[in-house]
């Protein structure tokens, strides 16, 4: 055991972030991968869908990329999971709910007023079959995201207004939104949608085991609420030792506390995972209300716009039957 000196502490070990050029060659290759399975097993080779679908998803990203970005994000990156989607990640020390609402809502927003623009003008001129289908693919797939279901755009909003800091709300969120898309897998036959729904258990897992390791941390008054190179080497060891204290069969493979391993780099994985950002709550109660009603807006207007336009719609799924 290390006395409270920090000098007694041996230096933490560094934690290596994947290079930018890394990140774009594995974009790219996810998007490849993507557009590769689409094609053979869901499209069946319709190579203007699954260009459609990429575009599609690379606007969505990139309005939460963008967001991001402005509001000082770091360590940007996008990758592409097939029959899934995407996502975008990020890092930023302290973030305010007004910001994190932002960046989930500017994902699916702009697919949806562009898919709303590009139905109305449908309407107004000549019939055309790929602009019709081009503004439902945007605006589908964008409300699909907005969905109040964790992991979705919807769920995150959710947690940003009502739970942003409270870790318990947040796991039962995560289960109610597991057991719902698997009983939604079923429903469809939809195999992939099931894997996904039962990989979810493994986060509200995460989420307890995780809760136990921050509630030793906080009783030994340790912040864990900052960026790993913000770590002191008393803190990282200290952390350190909490994890493997709390996962036994790892502890049994580390060597006493004190000595780095040989594969150290896979602990400094876990302890980075650990750490947790600053919710700012920047939001009052109105404000709050205020930006759930242009949530609830960003559903129900899109909505109603497909029903104006029924007929159109309703053209197109006949031309398509032909």
């Amino acid at each position: 055991m290390f006395e409270e000196n920090e000098n007694f502490y041996p230096a933490k070990p560094e934690l290596i972030q994947p290079e930018q050029r890394s990140r774009y060659v594995r974009m790219l290759f996810s998007i490849l991968l993507f557009f590769v399975v689409f094609v053979t097993l869901i499209s069946e080779n319709n190579y203007l869908l699954a260009a459609e679908i990429i575009g599609i998803l690379i606007l969505h990203e990139s309005g939460h990329l963008l967001t991001m970005k402005i509001f000082g994000y770091k360590a940007l990156n996008m990758v592409f999971i097939p029959f899934l989607g995407a996502m975008v990640s990020g890092k930023k020390l302290k973030v305010s709910q007004r910001q994190r609402f932002w960046i989930s809502l500017m994902g699916p927003l702009p697919g949806i007023v562009l898919g709303c623009s590009l139905l109305a003008y449908g309407a107004m001129i000549a019939p055309d079959y790929s602009l019709v289908e081009l503004a439902l693919l945007l605006i589908s797939i964008n409300l699909f995201n907005l969905i109040p279901l964790d992991p979705l755009d919807g769920g995150n909003i959710i947690e940003i207004l009502f739970f942003p800091s409270n870790e318990n709300a947040k796991m039962y969120y995560t289960l109610i939104s597991s057991i719902l898309i698997i009983i939604v897998g079923v429903y469809a036959s939809f195999f992939p949608l099931l894997i996904f729904g039962f990989l979810m258990a493994f986060k509200v897992r995460a989420y307890q085991k995780n809760k136990v390791i921050h509630d030793d941390l906080e009783e030994l008054d340790l912040n864990y609420k900052k960026e790993y190179n913000e770590l002191s080497d008393r803190e990282y060891w200290t952390i350190r030792r909490v994890f493997l204290d709390k996962n036994p069969k790892i502890k049994e493979l580390i060597p006493e506390d004190g000595t780095i391993w040989e594969n150290e780099k896979l602990i400094v994985e876990q302890v980075n995972q650990l750490l947790r950002f600053e919710v700012i709550k920047d939001l009052s109660h109105l404000k709050r209300y205020l930006l759930f009603i242009l949530f609830l807006a960003s559903i129900v207007v899109p909505l109603f716009i497909m029903a104006k336009n029924y007929e159109l719609i309703e053209w197109y799924m006949n031309h398509e039957a032909i």
